[in-house]
């Protein structure tokens, strides 16, 4: 798979090999195509948030990510977790998609489907948000 940064809407690219990687076992190439994608917006938005790459200087490590189980969400999920950010609070629309976001590393998963969106968001950090991304 290769990550082109302009330009990749055309029938042929020209990258750069450092700009190559394999293609993971077990991932397939549609999955491997959104991977740059959805994994470099969301670490933009992480470093937007002053999140990468390194914590902010606070105590206050606790993120609200909305569409917790989208492409974009999922990863910030995963990269929340991973940087350490805690609580990593997820947000859904549906049931089913509860389990998923919990898999990924979320400590908690708000189905606004079926509660009040800002009163478990409020339960979940009661100390605030440092950061609240909507994907």
């Amino acid at each position: 798979v290769g990550i082109t940064f302009f330009g990749a809407y055309s029938d042929r690219v020209l990258v750069p090999c450092r700009q190559l990687f394999p293609i993971p076992n077990g991932m397939s190439i549609a999955q491997a195509a959104a991977f740059p994608s959805v994994a470099g917006t969301a670490l933009h938005a992480l470093a937007l948030a002053g999140f990468w790459p390194s914590l902010p200087p606070t105590r206050n490590r606790a993120v609200l990510i909305h569409s917790a189980a989208g492409g974009v969400g999922s990863m910030l999920v995963q990269m929340a977790k991973a940087i350490g950010c805690h609580p990593v609070v997820g947000v859904v629309g549906a049931s089913h998609k509860v389990a998923a976001c919990l898999a990924l590393g979320a400590s908690t998963v708000i189905d606004k489907s079926k509660e009040d969106l800002w009163r478990s968001a409020d339960d979940a950090a009661p100390e605030g948000y440092a950061a609240v991304f909507d994907a």
